[in-house]
């Protein structure tokens, strides 16, 4: 099965099936932005999993930030804008900062890219942080985090 494989690809190479391929996207445009929003983890948003906002959520974030799941920030729009940079920092992973914005309520200017309805932000600078806001804590309860 595996001299088939290499067969089949040696053959597309030597008559150029690469070609068909889809061509390579541009780069998107860049807007300046502010944003106003609570700092928060992607998967935890996405999947509705641990209440994924705000007090009750915090722990959770921070871990989950530092084990590389992608950081965003839930705009009072109620768009999610990934974060790809902060304040010239492009280590979002692992960056202190971040970690200690989890779940605050922030507002940042930044380069915005969209690119398949994907918001992207990267941020030049966190202009005011507010620290948590969203006390769902009395609600939820404050959900497990790694420690």
């Amino acid at each position: 099965m595996r001299l088939i494989g290499v067969a089949a690809v040696a053959a597309a190479g030597m008559f150029g099936l690469s070609a068909l391929a889809a061509p390579p996207a541009q780069a998107a445009e860049s807007q300046k932005v502010t944003v106003t929003g609570e700092i928060i983890d992607s998967w935890c948003y996405l999947s509705e999993i641990m209440w994924a906002e705000g007090s009750a959520h915090h722990r959770c974030a921070v871990w989950c930030a530092r084990g590389g799941v992608p950081v965003g920030i839930l705009g009072e729009d109620e768009e999610v804008y990934i974060l790809l940079m902060m304040e010239n920092d492009p280590s979002v992973i692992g960056n202190k900062a971040v970690f200690r914005m989890q779940t605050n309520e922030v507002v940042v200017t930044g380069d915005l890219y969209e690119r398949d309805s994907v918001k992207y932000l990267a941020v030049n600078e966190v202009v005011e942080d507010h620290g948590i806001v969203n006390y769902s804590h009395e609600e939820f309860d404050i959900q497990p985090g790694g420690l």
